[in-house]
């Protein structure tokens, strides 16, 4: 209530309650008293023009955006309340008010308290840094394990300033987890790990542990949570969050080409995820700030000081109705802990696990549908993007182009996949493998649809290919329809080489798989027609050129070592 001080004197006069008694019993008893009502001279703003109690009245109010301030908005009654009460089960809602009115976003300034209270780590020496336990959770089988550990390491932080805590429910990752703690453990102040084998640890205990271990060394002035699925690509994310000076806060990230993301803007009902009228412009960096949201998962920095004061209890993640994250952000709301998301800077994206299948070596070469962004980063020559902008193909035949296609990495595992597998050809004419159940010129190979990699295969000729050779050969347009792709082993003591030949293709694509003079001597491909030879082809480098009657060609003898490449006759 709102009133002139000698009309409020005159309200309370009578109170004769104790503090635990209830103030609004007496105010009502007062105002449905139709003598006291009048002689104290009480309105009842039943239009909410000045008062907004949200319970009950949810939908009754929305954001009003003016010049250079909010305003909190009744549709029912369209007045402008200057005080909104967030009464009953509605905090969420004055926390999500709260992020503009009045002056805090609006549209024509952006953030304007996003600079405020900073904890700036310029100027500190590094040995002063706050020092930081990074909780890694592992708990499903998941691509790019290798990169993400990269990126861990490579994140702008004194690393005898952090200690690490890995959880790894997956005996499938125990390699990646060992190989990386043997390189580089010893960089860190201390490495605590629990694996698989640690029966009585599992993801919600792991959790709760993981936090606890900050919580009770009074050194440790952050936990930083990061779930095996979180593709951080800003090195400075650390940092970022610390500077931000917030209880809780995490780096929004997303999911390419989706809405997805490691936040909630709202909740519905009963506690699960609703959309907030903001969430897609925040998602999509239409409003960029800093959010109190009633939800965070898969990385988030909580401050030390909040873990022992704030949230003492040990057991955060446990709960019979809803999941671990959920479960976490209630047990921390019910505390008046505040929860916070950042989308000031770019931090990266989280990655596709539902479908990700651990049957093969190297799984990561199967991730092109479901995970394109990190395949491509992984897999793809890193000067792929530079073909069309700076020229990047040469020719070094007529009509024979050569492109970077793919990485370093991407040619060993393809290598390595194949040897795994071992059921290569014996290189006769007899092959049940292909229509007709016979082969020309054949070669010592392993089909691609042998290792389960026909789709995943056709996907990059369509995605890496087919723009190149619609760019080389203008009003030829391709589905890179092929029924044969193919990597082929050449050995001296095998077969070394391969006798002058078409291929059955409107064009081949040749992309080696290793270098020469350092994995095997000799080879090459020589094209007859032009007496023009590409002897030294570039590992990760495709050749491209007409498979049928202009490029009559012939593999040249490998001498030594052992030489691999990829081969794809498209549009037979």
């Amino acid at each position: 209530f709102i009133g002139y001080l000698p009309n409020v004197k005159t309200m309370v006069a009578d109170w004769t309650g104790e503090d635990h008694d209830s103030d609004q019993l007496f105010f009502t008893n007062i105002y449905i008293n139709p003598e006291k009502r009048k002689s104290i001279n009480i309105t009842l703003d039943s239009r909410c023009r000045l008062f907004q109690n949200l319970n009950g009245a949810l939908d009754e109010v929305v954001l009003k955006f003016e010049d250079s301030r909010v305003r909190a908005r009744n549709v029912l009654y369209d007045t402008l309340p200057v005080i909104v009460h967030g009464n009953g089960p509605t905090k969420l809602q004055v926390n999500y008010l709260g992020n503009y009115i009045p002056k805090v976003w609006t549209f024509e300034t952006g953030c304007t308290e996003c600079h405020q209270n900073l904890r700036p780590l310029t100027g500190i020496q590094e040995s002063e840094f706050p020092q930081v336990t990074i909780g890694v959770f592992i708990q499903q089988p998941t691509p790019f394990l290798t990169v993400f550990f990269e990126r861990l390491l490579n994140l702008q932080y004194p690393k005898n300033r952090l200690k690490v805590f890995i959880y790894n429910q997956e005996s499938h990752h125990k390699k990646q987890v060992d190989s990386f703690l043997e390189s580089h453990g010893g960089l860190y102040q201390d490495v605590k790990v629990v694996g698989p084998e640690g029966a009585d640890t599992d993801s919600i205990s792991s959790r709760n542990l993981g936090l606890d271990l900050c919580r009770q060394d009074k050194q440790c002035k952050y936990f930083f949570s990061v779930d095996s699925e979180v593709v951080l690509k800003n090195k400075d994310t650390l940092k970022i969050l610390i500077e931000r000076n917030l209880p809780i806060v995490a780096p929004m990230i997303t999911r390419p080409g989706r809405l997805w993301s490691n936040f909630w803007g709202a909740l519905s009902a009963d506690g699960f995820y609703a959309r907030s009228e903001d969430y897609v412009d925040i998602v999509q960096g239409r409003r960029v700030g800093v959010w109190n949201v009633p939800y965070i998962s898969s990385v988030y920095l909580v401050k030390g000081d909040v873990l022992r004061s704030g949230i003492p209890d040990y057991d955060l993640f446990s709960s019979d109705t809803q999941d671990a994250d959920m479960a976490f952000c209630t047990s921390v709301r019910s505390k008046g802990v505040f929860l916070y998301v950042t989308n000031m800077h770019t931090f990266g994206r989280i990655l596709s696990v539902e479908n990700y299948q651990t049957k093969h070596l190297h799984n990561d070469l199967w991730q092109i549908f479901e995970n394109p962004v990190d395949f491509e980063e992984r897999y793809i020559h890193p000067n792929y993007s530079l073909i069309m902008k700076d020229k990047l193909i040469e020719t070094p035949c007529p009509d024979v182009y050569w492109f970077p296609m793919f990485s370093e990495v991407a040619c060993d595992h393809f290598v390595q996949e194949m040897e795994h597998f071992g059921q290569w050809s014996g290189g006769g004419a007899v092959d049940k493998r292909i229509q007709g159940g016979y082969e020309n010129v054949p070669t010592i190979d392993i089909h691609m649809n042998q290792v389960g990699y026909e789709k995943e295969w056709h996907k990059l000729l369509l995605d890496y290919v087919a723009p190149i050779t619609e760019k080389l050969f203008p009003g030829y347009y391709t589905k890179c329809e092929s029924n044969l792709n193919f990597v082929v082993r050449y050995k001296p003591d095998e077969q070394p080489l391969l006798r002058p030949h078409h291929d059955a293709s409107t064009f081949t694509i040749n992309v080696a798989l290793n270098t020469k003079d350092v994995d095997y001597q000799g080879g090459g491909c020589r094209f007859i027609r032009y007496n023009c030879s590409v002897e030294a082809p570039r590992k990760g480098w495709s050749i491209m050129h007409p498979g049928r009657l202009t490029h009559y060609h012939e593999g040249l003898p490998t001498t030594g070592g052992v030489r691999y490449i990829a081969v794809s006759f498209i549009d037979p």
